[in-house]
């Protein structure tokens, strides 16, 4: 059963989000307006140094903690074409806080003025340069939810082809296949708080701009999944993008990977990066911890 919150949180996405039926640049503002807002209420979590920069001349914040002994890229959702790493600054920080990561968070490039490949350009230079600025020995991970979880996928096999180093990836509601096939966009449409088919198609089309969806550096689940580092992937049973992670899990779980699915009823898409809100995402923040921490300490 769902948390008292965890139904606000629900009805607040409803109002603000799901209940647009307009077109695409309409989505994009309606989009960008309630991600703005969201970075009002995202303050900067005790104990971290908070400092804006770049990497791979790609704009964005650091969160430092004290005495650093990783590194994590945090690639921000808002369907390519809105959100800031503001808005992520509670749950990057506790997971800086928690492992002992430095935190970077890019503001990379959005659609439909900068469409596909720049998002993911823009997050490979800026994984490139932390890798180049990380210590030899020191863990490197990358992380990302929604559009970003689809651009973080992405990262992650580009290191793979590039035999650069990444040594797990959290992935968060992700959107893993831009040809919108999976069954739950349409199955899921009217129990998603959040999304609708209709607005992924909007998403879909402003990043793709034209592009075949079949690209795998912009539908990663059709790209090399064998070789990956290990996984972490969660979706809501309620959400359009459920099956986007379910059948990541299957590809994964197919060339023998290790990928670990977590999935809870009645929450809204992106749920875990809701810590300072939902009692759901503060229980999930421990289990997310518990995949890192055995990393960490096996570098």
């Amino acid at each position: 059963m769902p948390s008292i919150q965890a139904k606000v949180m629900n009805k607040i996405a409803s109002i603000a989000l799901k209940s647009y039926r307009g077109n695409g640049a309409g989505f994009v503002r309606r989009f960008r307006m309630v991600t703005a807002a969201s970075n009002l209420l995202a303050p900067v979590p005790k104990g971290l140094k908070h400092i804006k920069g770049a990497l791979g001349g790609v704009p964005g914040e650091w969160l430092i903690p004290v005495n650093p002994k990783g590194a994590l890229l945090y690639i921000h959702g808002g369907g390519f074409v809105a959100g800031h790493p503001p808005m992520y600054r509670p749950f990057c920080g506790a997971l800086a806080n928690a492992l002992g990561f430095r935190v970077f968070m890019p503001d990379y490039r959005l659609a439909p003025e900068n469409p596909f490949p720049a998002p993911l350009d823009d997050c490979i230079a800026a994984f490139e340069a932390l890798v180049a600025d990380t210590p030899t020995g020191e863990p490197i991970f990358v992380a990302g939810d929604s559009a970003g979880g689809n651009l973080g996928l992405a990262v992650l096999q580009h290191a793979l082809k590039k035999k650069l180093p990444a040594h797990g990836g959290l992935l968060i509601s992700p959107a893993t296949d831009m040809r919108r096939l999976s069954p739950s966009i349409e199955g899921n449409d009217k129990t998603d708080s959040m999304l609708s088919s209709h607005m992924i198609e909007h998403a879909a089309n402003l990043y793709m701009c034209g592009h075949d969806p079949a690209d795998e550096r912009a539908s990663p689940l059709l790209g090399k999944l064998k070789g990956l580092p290990p996984l972490m992937v969660t979706a809501s049973e309620d959400e359009c993008l459920l099956d986007d992670s379910v059948l990541l899990r299957d590809a994964v779980e197919k060339v023998g990977g290790q990928i670990t699915l977590l999935t809870r009823p009645g929450m809204p898409h992106i749920w875990p990066t809701m810590n300072i809100a939902l009692p759901e995402a503060k229980e999930d923040l421990v289990k997310i911890i518990r995949f890192f921490s055995p990393l960490v300490k096996g570098i």
